[in-house]
């Protein structure tokens, strides 16, 4: 071999070398900042923790067809609704908070603090109207919506938006069959409970 090959297998072997150097500098570098990223989420996660607000808002409606579905007949204005929160493990009540709907059958309330450990959900407490009290507890209906009252959990606002919740009139309104030719409903797929 040559004194000149041997010099360049040298010079090559040793910028090798740098550039691995560099890329594993690099690696390094970019690696660190990704931990200090993290360090500072967690770190503002767990300082606002305890001193998060929630929004929580939904809908309440009486069902005046009792078909357990929204439609232009549907009444809203004036329910009372409630938030209430239960620990998982003792089911003891951690918060309440409630509420009324406006004309448009609209509620929304404020909740403090972060229920990460709790059960929460929104309650029907009372309907303004004399004629649609009853709430439903067969079928697929349910007489409350479970909200998750945390920012733990992957969602970035602090609004919580509730299914809507309703009250059934104690019977079906006569102008249903209209509403019903309207949605193109035969009476085979109603089931007025």
């Amino acid at each position: 071999m040559s004194p000149q090959h041997t010099l360049d297998r040298k010079k090559k072997k040793k910028n090798s070398l740098t550039k691995s150097s560099e890329i594993i500098l690099i690696v390094s570098v970019v690696c660190l900042f990704s931990l200090f990223g993290v360090i500072h989420a967690e770190s503002e996660a767990s300082s606002d923790h305890s001193q998060t607000h929630f929004k929580v808002d939904g809908k309440v409606y009486c069902d005046v067809c009792r078909t357990q579905f929204e439609n232009r007949l549907s009444k809203h204005a004036g329910a009372e609704v409630q938030l209430q929160c239960k620990n998982q493990t003792t089911d003891a009540i951690t918060a309440t908070v409630d509420g009324k709907t406006d004309e448009h059958g609209f509620y929304e309330l404020l909740v403090e603090h972060d229920h990460e450990d709790d059960i929460c959900e929104m309650m029907l407490k009372k309907s303004p109207m004399d004629d649609c009290t009853e709430i439903p507890h067969e079928r697929n209906a349910q007489e409350s919506a479970r909200i998750t009252i945390t920012n733990n959990n992957g969602i970035v606002d602090t609004t919580r938006h509730a299914n809507p919740l309703f009250f059934l009139k104690k019977e079906a309104s006569p102008e249903c069959d209209e509403v019903f030719k309207e949605l193109e409903l035969l009476p085979e797929d109603i089931s007025q409970s």
